[in-house]
């Protein structure tokens, strides 16, 4: 029995040998699983790039300044006016602005000394772990503040009980001519006022101290989040599963169905027909546009109509981008087809570049939170310029014109992964 069986796995080995393509996947995929989801799968972003509106020119707003720039995870980007801030945010040149109002104080009493944060909700999690991190350096300041105060007070008060108060009567005193029991009342009521004086007095002493402490509502910084006030994930994610839905059907779709003819021996049967290449190649890709593009217009119609996503830009724009990389998509999966001998290898193939695409694109992970080796890699993806011109669009009311270079990437890919998978399906044709 284990003789026959050996026999079998020897065979088994044997086989897998000769389909090197198989054997590559089965090695390869689990290593880039481990490095993708090792190094990229990460909400945290520690890293950001601030934008300063000082107003106050103090000396606290520029201790908190100071430590800004010190700090390790923080890089200054620029200052400016609240503007200019904005503007940053909007299109993407900073992740957080800080603005320091007039008559900022670090030890906030009032709303108009209160530190203001402005933060891109469009890129959810980067927000978060900016208002995170930003809010780690002022409770720092703040902690320390508080204790130079708290230690200002003691001082000041150390020793400074109302004391008993005794009044000696000099020899000479009319009230030494007095009764006893009269001069005695008469020395308590004095006693008594001195007392209730110098009490009014510390009392004073203490309110006004008092006053120097901050109300703790405006001790934290308020937040201002624009473009998605309430940091909505759907707001987030939605955006990018437009082009999520495009890559995914139109390359699982043209690469299985190419190699779907060879399996049949159908794809001979086409060759010796009167069709000439080109029509060839069309007559196979322009079904899974169609359907790729109902199924995009379909996403994009229940996003805005069920989950509400606000769409405020330029619609006709977006669409010719998302045209475009619909033809990088379907690039993708006619050359995949060229190089597969089966559907199962088709399959792989496919898996192989859309989890990469999925994770490190910036989909769900934000590529600041990835190691910078790893991002690198994600700008060799169409999906990675396809995601921030699809929320700026929806978000920020902008136009696919006011990314130009990421429109440009889209249009290499989408000529280069046409152009070769053309060259290799014709080949494959003759």
């Amino acid at each position: 029995m284990w003789k026959r069986i050996g026999a079998l796995i020897i065979k088994e080995f044997i086989q897998l040998k000769r389909d090197r393509r198989t054997l590559a996947m089965m090695i390869m995929l689990p290593v880039i699983w481990l490095v993708a989801f090792g190094y990229a799968v990460n909400f945290d972003v520690d890293h950001f790039r601030i934008f300063i509106v000082d107003q106050a020119k103090n000396k606290d707003s520029r201790e908190v300044i100071h430590e800004v720039e010190e700090h390790a995870e923080m890089n200054v980007v620029g200052q400016g006016t609240e503007k200019e801030a904005r503007d940053a945010l909007k299109y993407g040149k900073t992740d957080v602005a800080i603005l320091f109002p007039q008559k900022y104080d670090s030890i906030a009493k009032s709303k108009e000394q209160q530190l203001n944060i402005l933060v891109d909700g469009g890129r959810l999690f980067t927000a978060q772990s900016a208002v995170r991190k930003v809010n780690e350096v002022l409770g720092d300041i703040q902690k320390a503040n508080m204790e130079e105060l708290r230690q200002n007070i003691e001082e000041r008060f150390k020793g400074n009980d109302v004391p008993n108060v005794k009044l000696e009567l000099p020899a000479d005193s009319p009230l030494v001519k007095m009764p006893p029991n009269v001069a005695k009342d008469l020395q308590n009521k004095i006693q008594s006022q001195i007392r209730t004086a110098m009490e009014e007095q510390m009392e004073e002493q203490k309110k006004q101290l008092e006053d120097q402490f901050p109300d703790p509502k405006y001790m934290a910084a308020e937040v201002e989040v624009l473009y998605n006030e309430d940091l909505k994930s759907a707001y987030y994610m939605i955006p990018g599963l437009m082009g999520l839905v495009l890559i995914f059907i139109t390359t699982f779709m043209t690469a299985l169905g190419v190699v779907r003819e060879k399996e049949r021996g159908t794809l001979e049967q086409l060759i010796v027909s009167p069709l000439r290449s080109v029509e060839l190649i069309l007559g196979k890709l322009l079904p899974y546009m169609i359907i790729a593009t109902f199924d995009f217009l379909l996403v994009l119609m229940v996003g805005i109509g069920v989950f509400d996503v606000p769409f405020t830009g330029d619609l006709l724009s977006y669409l010719l981008m998302a045209l475009i990389f619909l033809f990088a998509s379907l690039g993708i999966g006619l050359f995949i087809s060229t190089v597969s001998q089966n559907q199962q290898q088709a399959m792989q193939l496919a898996m192989m570049t859309l989890l990469p695409q999925f994770i490190l694109s910036g989909f769900v992970f934000p590529l600041e939170a990835m190691p910078e080796w790893i991002s690198w890699l994600s700008y060799l993806m169409p999906l990675t310029y396809f995601l921030p011109i699809s929320r700026d669009v929806f978000l920020k009311g902008m136009s696919a014109w006011d990314h130009p270079v990421a429109l440009a990437m889209l249009s290499f890919f989408a000529v280069l992964f046409l152009l070769v998978a053309t060259v290799r399906f014709r080949r494959s044709l003759t």
